[in-house]
């Protein structure tokens, strides 16, 4: 068995792995650059004008022809750092991937092979691969751990995850991934984008409590939230939040109102019928005029750019380049963390200081992360009990750190956890 470490093996985001036996390969996630997804506020139809060499000249994507007869293209979950490249590579292969994280692909990408794929069930991939998807937690709907069973052993790839026993739209199966453990795994891929935090991740149960707390201390004012489009649970706890306020919610932005869109087709949100979802950058423009001439204490906003990203509806806002003016005694809840890359900090710091000149109240922390922290990290490696460990998705810091857990955990350096680098392969 050989695994390549495609993308991701050397900063946040970019994510692609490689295993193949024989003469065949399964592509695992294909994704873009976390600091693109700033740069062009989650929209990869900017991308789509720029040559493929370009792109990854940029480091933005991968090398298409990176890893030799591909069989199948599995996409673990919906986020652009996963999947984002699928619709500049556009493989022919059958691109395999939960029936929510098929539409989020399709909404870029339609002329694709797709397969979608209920959890638990099995689907064979060539002569040595059948593939199946775990239930997970992690910031988006319908997350997976996948598996790869092969005549070699099972190959679990985990990225990303948290375990949240609390969320109100999923469940880890604790259940397979224990059958699992009692198998052979032979090799498990995992995300170590957040293994240095000690302690576990909290739940998003945490979230809805320090929510509550911060919305019924405010009275006065705008109210204006932001947070991760793709997070439909955190998306409904705010509305849930706004309905206790008698205001009327408007949502604003296209990759806000995509996701909702979908998450309704999936009845995982529930909207009050008064919501006002502003797809469009007219209709938000209109809105704001609306606002402008009402009461500001009748609304509260959710809107993009948490990130700080340029032409996000909250960046438009800040810089007047839509119809409205933030006063003095305004609230803006950031319930999203910065994602950890230089630039969004620098972004998000001009965010924040804008903000303050204004005299806007800023709300922060309202939030946990959707990856696992360090006894997360333990508590999966000994329910798996793999042969073999190979951290992915972090940089060098990230990884090693992860080497540091599984050698207290009993595994050797070079032996049985592997740290590889983009371009690299290892045979196991």
């Amino acid at each position: 068995m050989k695994i390549t470490a495609v993308g991701g093996y050397k900063a946040v985001g970019r994510n692609m792995s490689g295993v193949s036996i024989a003469d065949e390969t399964i592509a695992l996630d294909n994704g873009i650059r976390l600091d693109t997804l700033q740069i062009y506020d989650e929209d990869t139809n900017q991308l789509k004008k720029r040559p493929i060499q370009e792109l990854v000249d940029m480091d933005i994507i991968t090398q298409p022809n990176r890893l030799d007869n591909v069989k199948a293209q599995v996409v673990s979950h919906g986020h652009l750092d996963h999947f984002g490249a699928i619709p500049l590579h556009q493989p022919k292969t059958p691109i395999i991937s939960t029936p929510y994280t098929t539409e989020l692909i399709k909404s870029e990408y339609r002329q694709g092979n797709y397969r979608p794929l209920d959890y638990r069930q099995e689907h064979e991939l060539g002569r040595n691969f059948t593939v199946e998807l775990i239930e997970i937690t992690h910031s988006i709907p319908y997350a997976s751990i996948v598996v790869l069973h092969t005549p070699e052993g099972d190959v679990v790839y985990a990225s990303d995850f948290r375990l949240d026993n609390h969320s109100l739209i999923a469940r880890p199966d604790y259940k397979r991934l224990r059958q699992l453990g009692k198998g052979h795994v032979k090799v498990l891929i995992i995300e170590s984008t957040r293994v240095q935090e000690l302690g576990k991740t909290p739940s998003e149960s945490v979230v809805r409590k320090k929510l509550k707390d911060v919305v019924e201390f405010i009275e006065n004012g705008l109210i204006v939230s932001t947070t991760f489009s793709s997070h439909v649970e955190r998306i409904q706890s705010i509305v849930d939040e706004i309905e206790k306020k008698d205001r009327t919610p408007v949502i604003m932005g296209r990759s806000l109102s995509k996701n909702i869109s979908l998450a309704k087709k999936f009845d995982l949100i529930d909207l009050p019928a008064e919501t006002r979802v502003c797809s469009s950058a007219k209709a938000s423009r209109n809105m704001l005029e609306e606002i402008g001439k009402g009461r500001r204490e009748d609304y509260f906003l959710i809107v993009t750019g948490h990130q700080g990203e340029p032409d996000s509806v909250l960046s438009r806002m800040i810089d007047g380049r839509l119809p409205f003016r933030f006063q003095k005694g305004d609230s803006l809840i950031f319930c999203a963390n910065v994602i950890p890359t230089p630039l969004n900090e620098a972004s998000r710091y001009i965010l924040e200081t804008k903000l303050r000149q204004y005299g806007v109240r800023v709300f922060d922390g309202i939030h946990v992360s959707g990856h696992s922290a360090r006894e997360d990290h333990r508590y999966m490696i000994n329910l798996l009990k793999p042969e073999h460990v190979i951290p992915c998705h972090g940089n060098m810091m990230m990884r090693g750190s992860y080497v540091e857990l599984a050698t207290g955990e009993g595994y050797e350096l070079g032996e049985s956890v592997h740290l590889l680098t983009n371009g690299k392969t290892i045979d196991i």
